[in-house]
């Protein structure tokens, strides 16, 4: 599919079910649905970005070359709407269990991804399910940056503090594992 049959589908209100049969269609390309999750028009790119990540799990390997892509998009994502989805990919490949291919990429750009997280973390405008993933794409890293460690610690401390129940669910959970 074109990217302007794209656009044009991702400018109707969309069903999961609907998003999730984009994701599908073999002319659907990651790389116009990371360019379109970049564009002004908060609805285009939210659903974008929400069918990228419906092309995570339906068609994973069709998205390994777009990895770059994706993160060079992360790294300047501003909708707060599709940082959303944006982690949710990011947590998939940052996990420990993630593609040997991957890996290379993730380390290329571990410190960038790292800042624009924290960045995210910290920001009091930014909304509690893009903290809560933000908290576990910055714990993968605790591993190959030990200072991530104690200053993710001492961030999950203070969100802890009037923090939602999403919020107290997550960040317990990760004050758990970085105890281990």
């Amino acid at each position: 599919m074109d990217r302007d049959k794209l656009f044009n589908r991702l400018s109707k209100t969309l069903s999961k079910a609907e998003a999730v049969k984009i994701a599908l269609d073999k002319g659907c390309m990651p790389g116009d649905l990371i360019s379109l999750s970049l564009c002004p028009q908060n609805e285009i790119a939210f659903r974008a970005s929400w069918v990228l990540e419906q092309f995570l799990y339906y068609r994973r390997d069709d998205l390994s070359p777009f990895i770059s892509d994706f993160i060079s998009g992360y790294l300047i994502q501003t909708n707060r709407s599709c940082q959303r989805h944006f982690t949710k990919i990011m947590m998939y490949l940052t996990d420990l269990g993630s593609l040997t291919e991957i890996k290379p990429l993730i380390s290329e750009y571990q410190e960038q991804i790292i800042e624009v997280t924290f960045d995210w973390l910290i920001d009091p405008q930014t909304p509690v399910a893009v903290k809560v993933n933000c908290m576990d794409i910055l714990l993968q890293f605790c591993k190959e940056q030990a200072w991530i460690t104690d200053e993710l610690r001492s961030q999950v401390q203070f969100l802890l503090k009037d923090g939602s129940a999403a919020v107290q669910s997550r960040g317990k959970r990760i004050l758990k594992k970085l105890k281990s």
